[in-house]
């Protein structure tokens, strides 16, 4: 059994959870109470549970000081906070300790449950056979999502009807099918993303919870772009469609407790009379998707709207090429000047619709991705990381700030790499002189040892040096010499054959000219 600690000041709150779910039969066990944070982390001493169910503003302790010091007793432990407080900043900070999940107010039994049901699964325990039958139900919704949008991005037929059945179990026949995309977009999600994936995992669960009834076959699954939804309805009444997506709209937002701010888009395909087309509704469902970037509306239906696939942007070939000239010479101000006059000019281009600022997107990163490959090896996952986070824009303004941070980043990256790169073969040289500065040495010697072009090596030496390679072996032998000179035992004679001159004239000389007193004078003065 798990042990679990429940938190909160009120107690019809505790009773409620001790009586929403059937913990015993979920593999829980409740041993203790609490009605503030001193008491609560008297029972994490006490008790060592397994998990902590806390309200997020608690007397006698905050909720992030709760959780701080409970972990500091317990490192091990887990959490999951409950929130009825519009706070969003606190509730933020709370998730950055990250708990494991939240709950909001009033609390539902199937949210509890579908929770400490998938936080068991987390903790190793032997996971209850209704957890693997809900599993194995969403692993094949994750598939036949990921295959929906395979075909709506390649313009490709979906399943037959009989593919649909053999593949995955589904029962299509006469009646329409349509997919859906609920986006929810919340503010600096690139800050929390441990805060958004929890969202994105709760707003799935309420998309599951609401279609469910409505649909006569339904899958979703979390992709980048949103919530995806695939429905088959025998009947097509759309009254119910709205109310049903309407609902999940409403609860999305109710999440405003812990992401201030959060709004959500419905982006509904057209209908479809076979499977096949699916792919279509898709396809729209997504272009609705990246219009709420222009065209900020709670409801989207394809079936309504005349959608303008055919309008995209092409970025002129100047332009395309002083994006590849700022990223090849990793120039960050250079870079962000033609950002700013890129957005300048993009931004009151009428009509301007989401596809064509995504356009706009991929093919500036697209550019500067290519002028960065012919100074620099990128980082092999930086275009899809990029494509990744453009869904978590939401407004244009987002999508200029996504493009100047993150190939401002890898463009700094680079030039680090790229200034490592060059100090390397210096590094090593500046230990070969160090080694062989006796010697007859040349610049020849050392650029072939390091394995570069003499001329080359020469104007990157005096780079990263200041001094050109003469002026550096001579300033080293004669540091030599200095320290050879304070000896008893050798002459100025031995010392100069030490430091690498077997003419004693030329050494003095040399000497002189650094130093200012000759070998003898100085081995006189610091004898």
């Amino acid at each position: 059994m798990l042990r679990v600690v429940l938190a909160d000041d009120e107690k019809k709150i505790i009773s409620l959870m001790q009586k929403l779910v059937d913990w015993e039969n979920l593999g829980y066990q409740v041993v203790g109470t609490a009605n503030d944070g001193v008491r609560a982390l008297e029972l994490v001493q006490q008790k060592q549970p397994h998990l902590l169910i806390t309200d997020i503003r608690m007397p006698g302790c905050s909720g992030i000081e709760l959780i701080r010091r409970a972990k500091q007793l317990q490192p091990g432990l887990h959490f999951i906070v409950i929130s009825g407080y519009r706070q969003f900043e606190y509730a933020q900070a709370v998730l950055k300790y990250g708990v494991e999940d939240y709950l909001l107010k009033p609390l539902k039994q199937d949210e509890l449950s579908d929770i400490l049901l998938r936080l068991k699964d987390k903790l190793g325990e032997e996971t209850a056979l209704e957890y693997h039958l809900q599993k194995s139900g969403e692993r094949r919704q994750d598939l036949l999502i990921a295959a929906l949008k395979t075909a709506a991005e390649r313009q490709q037929p979906f399943l037959t009807i009989q593919q649909a059945e053999e593949e995955y179990g589904l029962h299509f026949g006469k009646g329409y099918y349509l997919a859906a995309l609920i986006k929810p977009d919340i503010r600096y999600a690139d800050q929390s993303l441990d805060g958004y994936r929890i969202m994105m995992q709760h707003t799935l669960e309420i998309v599951r919870r609401a279609v469910q009834p409505l649909a006569d076959e339904c899958a979703a699954a979390v992709l980048w772009e949103g919530v995806a939804v695939l429905l088959y309805l025998r009947d097509y009444r759309a009254v119910d469609v709205k109310q049903c997506f309407t609902k999940i709209r409403k609860e999305v937002e109710k999440q405003r407790d812990l992401f201030w701010g959060i709004r959500c888009t419905v982006c509904l395909g057209s209908r479809q009379t076979s499977p096949e087309q699916l792919g279509v509704s898709m396809q729209e469902a997504f272009w609705l998707c990246r219009d709420r970037l222009c065209h900020e509306q709670p409801w989207r239906d394809a079936g309504n709207e005349k959608l303008p696939l055919n309008e995209r942007y092409q970025m002129d070939a100047a332009q395309r090429k002083r994006f590849q000239v700022a990223a090849e010479y990793l120039d960050e101000t250079l870079f962000t000047q033609e950002l700013e006059d890129s957005y300048r000019l993009i931004l009151p281009r009428k009509p301007l619709n989401g596809q064509m600022l995504a356009d706009w997107f991929t093919q500036v990163l697209e550019a500067s991705l290519y002028g960065m490959r012919q100074s620099a090896k990128t980082e092999p996952q930086f275009m899809e990381t990029m494509q990744e986070n453009f869904w978590r824009c939401a407004s244009p303004q987002d999508v200029l700030h996504l493009l100047r941070e993150g190939v401002c980043e890898q463009l700094r990256s680079l030039n680090e790499e790229k200034s490592l790169q060059e100090t390397r073969p210096i590094t090593e040289a500046k230990r070969y002189i160090q080694q062989h500065y006796q010697q007859a040495l040349r610049l020849e010697d050392v650029s072939s040892a390091v394995g570069f072009n003499a001329t080359y090596f020469s104007v990157l030496f005096k780079k990263e040096t200041g001094q050109n390679f003469m002026d550096y072996l001579t300033e080293l032998r004669i540091n030599k010499s200095k320290e050879l000179l304070c000896t008893d035992t050798l002459s100025v004679q031995d010392v100069a054959e030490q430091v690498g001159y077997h003419d004693l004239k030329y050494f003095s000389r040399l000497f002189k000219k650094t130093t200012g007193v000759s070998p003898s004078d100085y081995k006189k003065l610091y004898k």
